[in-house]
């Protein structure tokens, strides 16, 4: 596997996805990297009062 996969995937883990092998039709080797998809936040507006944000 070498050290660069295992880098690889510590780093996906770290971001709560998956690094997975797969074959490929005809030969070889595919991995496939999954990560959750990031939520959307509202961003801090300091200059504004918390009832103008909402």
């Amino acid at each position: 596997m070498g050290l660069g996969l295992a880098v690889a995937r510590g780093f996906v883990e770290a971001m709560g996805g998956t690094l997975s092998a797969e074959d490929t039709p005809g030969g070889g080797l595919t991995m496939v990297l999954s990560v959750p998809a990031a939520t959307q936040r509202q961003p801090e507006r300091p200059d504004l009062p918390a009832a103008a944000t909402s």
